[in-house]
């Protein structure tokens, strides 16, 4: 019987191996690329795509969402159409039959993905050029992309690095390709993004674009590209997090706290999602703020930097984004909470506007994250121990009440993610809101002790499609399993 300290070593010692898994909009846009002719640079894309299209036609995460679903399988019918095999032929009639049924699933739902507003219009229009199909009536979209557009500065896609370039692969004109191209990274990509780079190498053949999408593609393991590559600060920063909430304080989470640190020390504007990455956000500031205090360290310059995400009442994740983090501001108070003598407006603004974005009374949604129980999990962890006694008890309700038979909470019956946000929310919560009924944590943890050798799950995390980031998931059931057994008379 492996015990908790050592899988959480285990885990550790195995970050960047397979930071993302793959998923269906990236895999499209690799399974377009072609030289010598005609030829697929990767092959294996196609196949993947073959693999993983769903009954009904369509691509995208386990979990519907309607956005999702649209843009893989417009990305993916896209890509296929351009294959010279009968497979192929009939995928794409699968997918368009899928399309004309479910193209408008997307309005008035929740989930909505990066860069949507500027992504759909682009493969609705490329569609209708290709003679799949013609989605009229969806002009609604363009008046998405052209809100979105209008909160970019005049020639600011073109003069410096912007989260836009994340979606350069539906830019056209207004971000030429080889004009931009100075902006890749040193790893050869656009935004660390496989699709953004493919669209760079397709324009110039820039040599180290390739290179980084045939690493991209190796670290999936199954021939699919993953939504972002690499998250050298991001998979560790939320794994160390989490396992820290746990008590796994371990000498292997040191290690990565230290170059955590060391990687901040030059960062003055904040941090972004690895090394690499061009533009800062708040988000992954905040964490390795918050793990640099948990293990010791002065994070003091870090938290100076969040106040470059200050805005009226919140703070935003990324500079010119449409909708607010709900997450990002829950990290943003957990750290800038550290210091209130401080930083006493900061945290006075973050604390009105999470309360303020309850729904209900009880529970939180964000852009980054399917899951309500993810956004949840972040704001009480912020506001648990800074708030007044009873105000979260509404949180401390919905929690008890969405929790199904097999101790499981969640989408589809219940998800092992979704049970340990919810989990660690309980936890979070602790006494102050009402001691939790030990039944309901020892049904939890008798269903999180089933899937703590899980290495697959539903894709929950929002980007331009829904995505996984395999070792944060892990690390989240891992904790909230030894959070439950903990909670146990």
């Amino acid at each position: 019987m492996v015990d908790a300290a050592e899988r959480g070593n285990r885990l550790l010692a195995g970050l960047g191996q397979r930071p993302v898994a793959a998923m269906a909009y990236a895999t499209a846009w690799a399974a377009r690329l072609t030289a010598d002719g005609g030829r697929p640079v990767f092959p294996q894309a196609r196949q993947w795509l073959r693999e993983h299209q769903h009954a009904d036609g369509s691509w995208g995460g386990v979990v519907p969402n309607p956005y999702d679903r649209l843009v893989s399988t417009l990305a993916a019918v896209l890509a296929l159409h351009e294959a010279d095999d009968q497979w192929a032929a009939a995928a794409v009639r699968s997918g368009v039959d899928y399309l004309r049924g479910h193209a408008t699933n997307w309005r008035g739902a929740v989930g909505e993905p990066i860069g949507f507003e500027v992504v759909a219009p682009y493969l609705v229009q490329q569609a209708d050029a290709a003679g799949l199909l013609s989605l009229g009536g969806l002009g609604e979209l363009a008046a998405l992309r052209d809100d979105k557009l209008a909160r970019i500065p005049s020639g600011a896609l073109t003069t410096r690095p912007t989260a836009l370039l994340y979606s350069l692969e539906v830019l056209g004109e207004l971000a030429p390709p080889r004009e931009v191209a100075a902006f890749a990274a040193v790893n050869g990509s656009m935004a660390n993004n496989p699709a953004a780079t493919a669209a760079l190498w397709s324009a110039t053949g820039e040599p180290t674009a390739l290179d980084y999408l045939r690493d991209a593609a190796r670290s999936t393991g199954d021939g699919g590209m993953p939504e972002i590559y690499p998250i050298s600060v991001f998979e560790p920063g939320w794994v160390v997090y989490l396992l820290h909430r746990a008590g796994l304080a371990t000498v292997e989470a040191k290690r990565h706290v230290e170059r955590l640190v060391e990687l901040a020390a030059g960062a003055r504007l904040g941090l972004g999602v690895s090394a690499e990455f061009p533009v800062p956000d708040s988000d992954d500031t905040a964490m390795v703020a918050n793990v640099a205090h948990a293990f010791g360290h002065d994070n003091t310059a870090l938290l100076e930097s969040l106040l470059c995400f200050e805005a009226d009442d919140h703070f935003v994740g990324f500079q010119h984004e449409r909708g607010v983090p709900v997450s990002a501001n829950a990290r943003v108070l957990e750290a800038l909470g550290q210091r209130p003598d401080r930083f006493a407006v900061q945290v006075a603004k973050a604390t009105t506007f999470l309360l303020d974005s309850r729904q209900d009374g009880a529970w939180w949604y964000d852009k980054w994250h399917l899951s309500p129980h993810y956004a949840t999990a972040q704001a009480v962890f912020a506001l648990a121990g800074t708030t007044a006694p009873g105000t979260l008890s509404g949180t401390r309700r919905w929690l008890l009440d969405d929790q199904h038979p097999d101790g499981s909470w969640g989408m589809a019956g219940g998800l092992p993610e979704e049970t340990a946000y919810a989990v660690l929310s309980l936890d979070a919560l602790g006494d102050r809101h009402g001691p939790v009924p030990a039944g309901s944590m020892r049904r939890a943890g008798d269903y999180l002790g089933e899937h703590l050798d899980d290495t697959d799950f539903a894709e929950l995390w929002i980007g331009k499609g829904l995505y996984t980031p395999p070792a944060v998931v892990r690390a989240a059931v891992l904790a909230a399993h030894v959070v439950s057994r903990a909670a146990r008379p």
